[in-house]
């Protein structure tokens, strides 16, 4: 039965989601009150490399070293 070491993702680093991240910018402002809102924002997603799980396996069986 081949051992497995936990190790933290190297994509998310163990936090088990990717942030998402906003922007400002002037030329997104609107022109009336309630489109002056000049920041656009991504939301945040679960990790792919993980599956929510905020670390990744490496088996140590035979043939790994």
């Amino acid at each position: 039965m081949p051992e497995t070491n936990r190790r933290p993702c190297p994509t998310c680093q163990g936090n088990k989601i990717i942030e998402g991240i906003c922007e400002a910018s002037s030329e997104w402002r609107g022109t009336s009150e309630d489109e002056k809102n000049d920041t656009q924002c991504t939301p945040d997603q679960e990790c792919p490399t993980c599956h929510g799980t905020g670390y990744v396996e490496e088996s140590c069986g035979p043939g790994r070293k």
